[in-house]
């Protein structure tokens, strides 16, 4: 990284000036790291820490580095796909499913109409660290192949050869569409999880099947800290039985309010003011094809409680 790097300044004024400017350079770029770290690892908890990491090297070097952005894009991604490998020997003793947390950072509406789906963040599970932070870099900010080289450090055809292999993992169908078609896709999808959670809540079964595709399925992630299928479920019959018997052992006293994370529509379930579930889907625009319940609570301290 000594491309990024300059000869530090000498005397305390310079020294001054140059940690304030070092701390709004960081300021300025974070929300660019959080979300890299957050799709590269899954959880809040972990991208805050890889983040935090990232800026204590980037103040230990001093005012340093020439170029700040770059070089804490070049961090961060390197600290994920060090998390990433210990994350994953971790979650290999998960207790049932193991779902991403969804996004609870900065959402400024629209601004992530490009941004990969959470039915994308799913399914990177089954990328390797390399592979998925490749992915994650050209398709999150498109970052050029020659810069994802110097991150990876490997060369421009190799970079090009991880990503074509990991779109070739995921599947074509489930890649992020140009930003305009992604737009009208998640506003598709807002109008199909509206029309769930209001089924849902009306406990209206046949609405339920009509909205699911025939082989949908539904994956449960409690973490084995509550209640939670230890498998994937398949069928929308399958599903609508086990999501009514969730709701009637819920109550009467269950409210489901939507939300948007990193843009895409969702729901949360509230249970005597608290968050108890954040649900997510995917659909082909027509039906409902994937259904997610997030369940552990780790992954629901940053949803505000119900006023």
């Amino acid at each position: 990284m000594n491309q990024h790097r300059r000869p530090p300044a000498s005397g305390n004024a310079a020294g001054d000036a140059i940690a304030d400017d070092g701390a709004a350079a960081f300021l300025a770029v974070r929300p660019r790291l959080l979300a890299i770290a957050h799709r590269m690892l899954g959880t809040m908890s972990d991208a805050e820490d890889v983040v935090q990491d990232a800026f204590l090297r980037f103040h230990a070097a001093g005012g340093t580095i020439d170029s700040p952005q770059a070089w804490l894009v070049t961090v961060t991604s390197r600290l994920a796909i060090d998390r990433l490998r210990a994350a994953r020997r971790e979650r290999a003793a998960y207790d049932g499913p193991w779902l991403p947390e969804p996004w609870t950072g900065p959402d400024d509406g629209d601004a992530f109409a490009g941004d990969l789906p959470y039915a994308v963040l799913v399914l990177m599970e089954r990328l390797g660290p390399v592979e998925r932070c490749a992915f994650v870099l050209r398709e999150l900010i498109d970052m050029p192949y020659a810069r994802l080289a110097e991150v990876l450090g490997r060369s421009e055809a190799a970079c090009r050869q991880i990503v074509a292999r990991a779109r070739r993992r995921l599947g074509d169908g489930q890649l992020p569409a140009a930003p305009g078609d992604a737009l009208a896709r998640r506003r598709r999808h807002e109008t199909l999880m509206e029309e769930f959670r209001l089924a849902l809540a009306a406990g209206d079964a046949d609405r339920l099947i009509r909205l699911l595709a025939p082989e949908a399925t539904i994956t449960t992630d409690g973490g084995g800290k509550v209640l939670a299928a230890r498998n994937i479920v398949r069928g929308a019959g399958r599903i609508v039985r086990l999501v009514l018997g969730v709701a009637r052992k819920l109550g009467r006293g269950r409210i489901e309010r939507p939300a948007r994370f990193a843009g895409e529509a969702g729901f949360v379930t509230y249970e005597e003011e608290r968050p108890v579930r954040i649900v997510m889907a995917a659909s082909d625009g027509e039906r409902i094809t994937a259904v997610y319940f997030v369940l552990n609570p780790d992954k629901l301290v940053r949803i505000p409680t119900e006023s």
